[in-house]
């Protein structure tokens, strides 16, 4: 058993030696190493005599291989949207086996996500490549000697959250030439941002009724791309009912916006039969799909109108002057006046007046009616105001009068 284990040892450590050996062989030898190699015959003659052993050797000199490697480091600092001044670094090893000096090269994969704005090498920063290539000419980097590059960079704005790849490319100055590159992945730190405009103060006035419609301005105040909710809501009194926004029906849609874009929503809105004087709020949320904390609401203020009549009728002397007391006698020709007062908050349409005259009485004809279209049938009076159009403004008043005589 314990042959056994001698062996097993033996055997591992020939087999480290072996690996030592093979990895030492596959190591670069330096270019201009001389290798030599000696054979040397020994031999004798057939009595067995011996004689003076005979070598012959051969030089080889070792020529020069190229070899490169780029390591990338992530950007430092994390960019945001807009920024400037930002630095990637990157590692050039000569790994060949003699002394190299290297061409630099770069590209970006999603244009206008960063702008490179200099090369930094040593103490320098180099305005372009060329400026930076015209430098590294005179920089010889010993076998296994390495230099770092710093690429100073600006990102764009609105460019949040927008992923662009930026590849830096190292190509041996010596022949036969050899290049390598490395990446660094970037996408700048996107910021979210909302605002739903106006916020109240339009003092908006409705009629009772149906397809009212509000526009609210939606902008995206983020630095990216976003999805945005919009929720319509009513949560004062029962006076608005939300149809439809931005043509979706129901209270909530979803849009779409680049960075620093707006969009006009339309809410359809219906407002109920309430009493005049009463007031709701219409509010409009936008809120962020990639940031949900992020909101911001809108709002229109509503109050309902509507027109509020009044008729006051009164019996004057014909002059039109003095008011009727009692005694009038038959035969005798009075006048009725109605004056007709709009004191709600918007006009009345339509206005109609109709008056059953007594038995006791007979039209005779109409006076002062400016603004109104009489007709009686029989002793059955209709009369419409026709004046502005047939509206009675808010505020206004309008009169008519009847000549009767008593029977």
């Amino acid at each position: 058993m314990l042959r056994h284990v001698k062996w097993t040892l033996s055997l591992a450590l020939i087999a480290l030696a072996l690996f030592a050996v093979a990895t030492e062989a596959r190591a670069q030898t330096p270019e201009g190493t001389v290798i030599t190699n000696t054979a040397t015959a020994t031999y004798t003659d057939a009595n067995g005599n011996a004689y003076a052993p005979v070598s012959g050797s051969v030089s080889v000199t070792v020529g020069f291989k190229a070899g490169v490697t780029v390591t990338a480091n992530t950007p430092s600092p994390s960019a945001a949207s807009p920024s400037t001044a930002d630095t990637m670094t990157f590692t050039v090893a000569n790994v060949g086996n003699g002394t190299d000096s290297m061409t630099i090269s770069d590209g970006i994969s999603v244009a206008g996500v960063i702008t490179v704005t200099g090369y930094r090498y040593g103490a320098t920063t180099y305005a372009s490549l060329a400026a930076l290539n015209g430098a590294l000419a005179s920089v010889g980097i010993a076998q296994g000697g390495s230099i770092v590059i710093k690429v100073v960079f600006d990102v764009a704005s609105g460019k949040g959250g927008v992923t662009t790849v930026y590849t830096l490319t190292s190509t041996s100055r010596r022949s036969p030439a050899t290049s390598a590159n490395a990446s660094s992945t970037l996408t700048p730190i996107t910021v979210y941002g909302v605002a739903v405009t106006p916020d109240g103060g339009q003092n908006v006035q409705r009629l009772p009724g149906n397809g009212y419609s509000f526009t609210f301005a939606v902008q995206n105040n983020g630095n990216g791309n976003d999805n945005l909710d919009v929720i319509a809501t009513s949560p004062g009194s029962p006076v608005i009912t939300v149809v439809s926004v931005n043509g979706v029906a129901g209270d909530s849609a979803r849009i779409s916006l680049g960075a620093s874009a707006s969009q006009n929503i339309v809410v359809v809105y219906n407002v109920a039969n309430v009493a005049g004087g009463s007031t709701d709020t219409l509010t409009l949320l936008g809120r962020s799909v990639g940031q949900p904390a992020t909101t911001d609401p809108g709002f229109m203020d509503l109050t309902v109108i509507k027109p509020n009549l009044t008729l006051t009728k009164a019996a004057y002397l014909d002059d039109g002057v003095t008011p009727v007391a009692s005694g009038v006698a038959p035969g005798q020709v009075i006048r009725y006046r109605f004056t007709i007062t709009n004191g709600g908050a918007t006009s009345a349409s339509t206005v109609q007046v109709t008056d059953a005259l007594p038995a006791q009485v007979t039209y005779v004809s109409t006076s002062s009616s400016t603004g109104w279209t009489v007709v009686v049938v029989g002793q059955n009076v209709t009369a419409n105001y026709t004046g502005t159009g047939g509206v009675l403004a808010a505020s206004a008043s309008a009169t008519f009068e009847l000549r009767v005589s008593i029977n």
